[in-house]
């Protein structure tokens, strides 16, 4: 047993550990110039085209010298960053290094690199920090946000609703919770900026780190979140009418706090998740709640222990039933296909989730079905044995807690399946070559970019071009297009390659009335 909890360890330290550039939340699909491509002359402007919209923190080019320059002229159309170059950009290797805030609230990361004039040079290296200590912080603030959220404002309206014991003890816990919870959502802000801006622990005293970590999604969830646990707070000290509308205000807020940022509550179609995450995380407030007031009442009267816990027995199936139903339908969203459940971190995490969560149902279930009805019969050895799986039960949830907060580092399946790498190629035949960037890089409508150069590395100039698309080993008939010339020999068309796997790109090029060009190469669809 011990060598499988030291395992268990390992895996879930090894989780959070993992080097984040792996974890991507938004997705860069597209840009243009496109990675890889060798231009003939430098572009007045940039795009870099994600999966979503997203907001820019810091996007710097970085010449071949390795000299950088921050981009600050940025437009923003729908999913597009539209980014005009400080300066014109000299013959050589380029790289557009960006860093966004997703519309999670999750900052996230990349480059794409290109040439003008030549390839004589490599590109210069990015160097990205991945700070271990940081990650390791914003999970541990994390687990104290989520104690204060689910332990102290659940807690103060289980009081309030279930008229469970207001006493000293119970006040004393709620403060505490809610104390600590409301320093670490005000520390979470300044590591969210830290995170944002890839800075390390020792730049956290910045004023620009708290600014960026208190804008996007992430900092109005902040702000709902601590006006939650203010209220649950007061509530403790008010009685009657006043605690019930105090404490209901702070189980709202923590569905809200929990509905306004993370993957979850972002994931398409957004009407049915945001609501799902709501619902989930009210239930999960009022069950979790419950379970520091319900080990208190054991010790006091046997009446109001039994009548606190039939009000709990009678409201519980339906907080068990929602929460259920909304983490089933999220699951569906974010998984899209089964296997992901054991071949990515996100399932893995799901995984080990679920199994505390039906360790903690049986125990539940074991409560209410065996030892409830014994403690109504006046039972006082079950009073001490409920008092005890109530205790087991908090400290399940502290670990299921720790687990839900490794999901800030790991994006889901959706994601990822949106995060295909765009597929380069280079084509070189006896009269032309062509540079050909394929985004997304994934099964379904492509965009297919072509930059068409002579093999003495001057602009070819062309009156045509058209583009076929054929996949024998997916039995697909060749499909053919016409591609728009944007100038300079670079052309661009929309196509369609609905299955993965292996495909031939053909591009038949017209230089004049009687002269045309022909040339192919395998493309990889993922």
């Amino acid at each position: 047993m011990r060598n499988l909890a030291r395992a268990a360890w390992w895996w879930l330290l090894a989780v959070v550990l993992l080097p984040s550039a792996a974890w991507a939340h938004a997705s860069l699909i597209a840009s243009n110039p496109a990675d890889g491509v060798l231009l003939a002359r430098a572009p007045s402007t940039l795009t870099l085209t994600f999966n979503e919209p997203v907001e820019p923190l810091t996007i710097r080019i970085v010449d071949q010298s390795g000299a950088s320059a921050d981009v600050t002229q940025i437009r923003r159309d729908g999913a597009q960053l539209v980014l005009t170059p400080p300066t014109t950009l000299g013959d050589g290797a380029h790289v557009i290094s960006w860093r966004v805030i997703s519309a999670d609230g999750h900052p996230v990361g990349g480059s794409t690199t290109f040439w003008i004039g030549w390839r004589g040079v490599n590109a210069p290296q990015v160097v990205r920090s991945d700070d271990m200590l940081l990650r390791g912080a914003i999970w541990l603030v994390r687990l104290a946000i989520y104690l204060g959220l689910f332990v102290g404002a659940g807690g103060a309206f289980f009081v309030a609703w279930m008229r469970g014991p207001s006493t000293p003890a119970m006040r004393a816990i709620g403060n505490v919770v809610n104390s600590v919870a409301l320093a670490a959502l005000a520390l979470s802000v300044g590591l969210q900026g830290l995170d944002a801006l890839a800075l390390p622990l020792s730049s956290l005293l910045d004023l620009d780190v708290w600014i960026v970590g208190a804008h996007g999604s992430f900092g109005l969830s902040a702000a709902i979140a601590a006006a939650a646990l203010l209220l649950a707070l007061l509530s403790h000290r008010a009685s009657g009418a006043l605690a019930k509308v105090m404490s209901l205000g702070a189980l709202v807020g923590v569905g809200l706090a929990l509905a306004t940022t993370g993957h979850a509550a972002t994931a398409s179609p957004r009407w049915l998740t945001t609501p799902a995450v709501f619902v989930h995380g009210v239930a999960l407030t009022f069950w979790i709640g419950a379970l520091a007031p319900l080990a208190l009442a054991m010790r006091g009267p046997r009446q109001t222990t039994v009548n606190v816990l039939t009000r709990f027995s009678r409201a519980i199936p339906f907080a068990v039933a929602a929460l259920l139903a909304s983490g089933l339908l999220l699951a569906i969203v974010q998984l899209e296909r089964l296997d992901a459940l054991w071949t990515t971190s996100y399932g893995r995490v799901l995984a080990f989730k679920l199994a505390l969560v039906a360790l903690l149902l049986a125990i539940a279930l074991w409560n209410r079905l065996y030892l409830t009805s014994r403690i109504e019969r006046a039972r006082l050895k079950s009073r001490r044995h409920m008092r005890r799986t109530i205790v087991a039960e908090l400290v399940l949830v502290v670990g299921i807690l720790g687990i839900v907060g490794l999901w800030r580092f790991t994006p889901p399946p959706r994601a990822l399946t949106v995060a295909a790498v765009p597929f380069f190629t280079h084509l070189h035949t006896g009269q032309m070559m062509a540079d050909i960037t394929v985004s997304p890089g994934h099964a379904g409508p492509i965009n297919i970019a072509i930059q068409l150069r002579t093999p003495d590395e001057q602009v070819l100039s062309a009156k045509g071009v058209s583009v076929t698309l054929s996949s024998a080993d997916n039995g697909i008939e060749p499909s053919t297009a016409e591609a728009q010339s944007l100038g300079g020999g670079q052309w661009r068309v929309s196509m369609a390659a609905p299955v993965a796997g292996r495909w031939t790109l053909t591009l038949d090029v017209l230089i004049s009335d009687f002269d045309q060009l022909h040339a192919a190469a395998p493309i990889l669809i993922n």
